[in-house]
C-alpha cells in the first residue's frame, strides 16, 4: 500500500493464501503464513480507512466490506475448532471459506472496474459538459474503454497473458449483460466464441504448449468455455424475449465469471506459472494507478 492506496493484487492473493494457509491447518499442516483477524488483515485496515473514504460511493466496496467480514468471522470459528479438536466442523467450514475466498477475489475485481468506469465517465462529463447532451453522446465501446489488453507477444512470438485484463474483461461482460436486461444496450451483440476471446486464444496456444493440459489449465478451460456458451444463451434468449431462460443462463455466467477469477488469481501465485507466460504477476496495480490506465495502454 502507498500513499493509503490499495495493491489490489497481492489483496487478492494474502487472501487466496488466507484461504489454503486454513486448508493446512485442517488438514494437520503447519501454514507458512500467520493468520489475522479482520481489521489487522491488511486489507480490513484498508478497507476501514482509505477505503471507506476515497471509495465509499461504489457498491462493491461495501460488497467487498461484506464478504472480507464474513470471512474472517468463518476463519476464527474454523480456528476454534481445530483449538478444540474438532476436525469435523473445521471441515465443513471450509467450503464456506472457499465461497467467501472467491467472493473477495471478485468484490476486488469490481471495485477495479468501478475505478476504471468511474474515471472514463468523468473524463466524458468534461468533454460533453451538458448532461442532456450525454444522453445523446455514443458512450465507448463496452471493453475499449478499459485500454487494459488481455494479451501481449513476446520476443520469440509466444502470447503472454496479462491476468488483470482477463479477469476485467470477464467481469465487464456480467455488467453489459445487465446493461441488455435493462434494455440499454448490447441485446444484439453477439457472444464471442471463446476460442477468439483473447484468454482462450492463450490458454490453447502458449499455455498448453509450454505446460501441457495441467488440472489448472483444464478447469479454467472448461469453466472459461462454458461462461461464452452462457452469454450466447442470454443474448439470443433477450433477443426472442424468452426472459426467464436468459435469467437462468446469466445467473450460471455470473457464477462462472467468479470462478474465472479466481481461477485465474490463482495462477499468479508462486510457482503456479512460468514467469514469461504472464505479463503481471511482477506488477502491482493500485486503484489511482488502474484509473489513470483507462486513457494509456
Amino acid at each position: 500500500m502507498t500513499g493509503g492506496d490499495l495493491d489490489v493484487n497481492d489483496a487478492r492473493l494474502a487472501h487466496l493464501r488466507w484461504e489454503l494457509a486454513l486448508e493446512d491447518l485442517v488438514n494437520g499442516k503447519e501454514p507458512l503464513h500467520p493468520l489475522q483477524g479482520h481489521q489487522d488483515c491488511a486489507l480490513g485496515t484498508w478497507i476501514y480507512g482509505i477505503g471507506v473514504s476515497r471509495y465509499g460511493k461504489h457498491g462493491s466496496l461495501w460488497s467487498l466490506k461484506t464478504a472480507h467480514k464474513a470471512f474472517h468471522q468463518v476463519a476464527e470459528d474454523t480456528l476454534a475448532a481445530i483449538g478444540a479438536g474438532n476436525a469435523a466442523r473445521a471441515s465443513n467450514s471450509m467450503d464456506e471459506i472457499r465461497r467467501l475466498s472467491g467472493e473477495i477475489l471478485y468484490q476486488l475485481t469490481a471495485l477495479e472496474l468501478d475505478v476504471i468506469e468511474a474515471a472514463v465517465e468523468d473524463a466524458r462529463k468534461q468533454d460533453v459538459p451538458s448532461r442532456l447532451l450525454r444522453m445523446f453522446a455514443p458512450r465507448p465501446p463496452s471493453l475499449d474503454i478499459l485500454a487494459i489488453r488481455s494479451c501481449g507477444v513476446t520476443g520469440d512470438g509466444r502470447r503472454t497473458l496479462n491476468v488483470t485484463g482477463a479477469r476485467l474483461a470477464h467481469l465487464k461482460w456480467i455488467r453489459d449483460l445487465q446493461s441488455a436486461f435493462r434494455g440499454l444496450h448490447g441485446r444484439n451483440a453477439a457472444a464471442q466464441p471463446s476460442d477468439e476471446c483473447s484468454l482462450g486464444v492463450w490458454i490453447h496456444g502458449t499455455a498448453m504448449k509450454s505446460l501441457g493440459a495441467t488440472d489448472a489449465l483444464k478447469s479454467l478451460d472448461v469453466a472459461h468455455r462454458q461462461f461464452h456458451r452462457e452469454v450466447g444463451v442470454v443474448l439470443a434468449s433477450l433477443n426472442q424475449r424468452k426472459f426467464r431462460q436468459a435469467d437462468e443462463a446469466y445467473e450460471t455466467a455470473l457464477a462462472l465469471s467468479g470462478e474465472i477469477v479466481t481461477r485465474l488469481t490463482r495462477l499468479q501465485l508462486p510457482d503456479a506459472l512460468d514467469d514469461s507466460l504472464v505479463r503481471d504477476r511482477g506488477l502491482r496495480p493500485r486503484l489511482g494507478q488502474l484509473a489513470r490506465a483507462a486513457f494509456h495502454p
